[in-house]
């Protein structure tokens, strides 16, 4: 772990990700999307999520699901860092469909520069250790352009400064907590963003081809790490945002605070006002697949980079 002008996405490559989604809404600063092709039903306790609104971000040509206003059951009276479990409601807004690309990412920086923020830089490119590369975008001359054939992965090795940052400069922010576990749980707060049991099929956790001891050596996701953004549509949470759960960890707002859970106000939450850790969810291609996601958190200074961690941006709505 470190401590520390290519174009964005085409409108035509952002329509390709539009699979599904929430009931339909305006949005500012976006574009309509083609009407997709309903899902195929999934059978069991999963979802089958509704047509979707989507929409495509002008400025880095994102799609994002809208997330209808609601009220779910946030946190876990099992896992220690996420009690008590509590009711939460959370207005209506916009997610990312996916997780931020490394050629949306070097676009950004292309226009901004990787600038320094908490003594580090935003990014840090071509991060490695022992020999194994993390970041995959490269700087030379100033210039950042995505490795070959990493386009359309997460960016990584980006630090909490450098997660906000992008958001701000795409018309958007990062999500609240609350907010980004809204999106991934649904109202009826499932445990996995497809329902309520686990399916290796679904995500990119630490399979037989990841090299860490805690791997699972009894299913094989066809991925060694992070993966391109999307890979799992199966996965899709009830508003069809992907790779909620795997691939990589995300930035969201909050701070991080051990009571605020139990001090935590009922309507749209924003987290500690101050703090010296911030947070991320989703978990990883890193990780080992967990029992129960509703709790799973990440706490970690907002000046360390790393190469399971990225981010999702999201937008405010307004209802009807």
């Amino acid at each position: 772990m470190n401590n520390k002008k290519i174009p964005a996405l085409s409108l035509i490559s952002a329509l390709l990700l539009v699979i599904t989604g929430c009931a339909p809404h305006a949005a500012a600063t976006v574009t309509t999307a083609a009407t997709p092709t309903p899902p195929p039903t999934m059978s069991g306790s999963v979802r089958q999520p509704a047509l979707p609104d989507t929409r495509i971000r002008y400025q880095d040509g994102m799609a994002i699901v809208y997330v209808p206003a609601g009220q779910f059951e946030m946190g876990s009276n099992v896992t220690e860092r996420a009690r008590p479990a509590h009711t939460v409601s959370v207005d209506a807004f916009w997610i990312d469909r996916t997780e931020v690309t490394n050629a949306m990412f070097a676009a950004f920086l292309n226009e901004q520069g990787n600038q320094v923020e908490d003594g580090v830089a935003w990014l840090e490119p071509g991060a490695g250790d022992r020999g194994v590369v993390y970041g995959h975008i490269q700087e030379n001359d100033g210039v950042f352009r995505p490795e070959s054939g990493y386009d359309d992965h997460p960016v990584v090795e980006v630090s909490w400064y450098g997660a906000a940052a992008y958001c701000a400069w795409a018309g958007a922010r990062l999500p609240t907590e609350a907010e980004w576990a809204y999106a991934a749980r649904g109202p009826d707060s499932r445990p996995y963003p497809w329902g309520d049991a686990y399916d290796d099929s679904r995500a990119n956790y630490c399979d037989i081809n990841c090299t860490y001891k805690w791997r699972d050596t009894g299913f094989d996701d066809g991925a060694a790490e992070w993966t391109a953004v999307g890979s799992y549509p199966a996965g899709a949470s009830w508003c069809g945002a992907l790779d909620m759960a795997g691939n990589v960890w995300e930035w969201v707002q909050d701070w991080w605070a051990e009571d605020y859970y139990a001090r935590s106000p009922i309507e749209n939450p924003q987290g500690p006002e101050s703090g010296t850790l911030h947070i991320a969810r989703g978990a990883s291609w890193f990780d080992e697949p967990y029992k129960d996601l509703s709790g799973r958190a990440v706490l970690t200074p907002s000046s360390y980079r790393m190469h399971w961690v990225g981010v999702r941006c999201a937008m405010s709505a307004q209802e009807p």
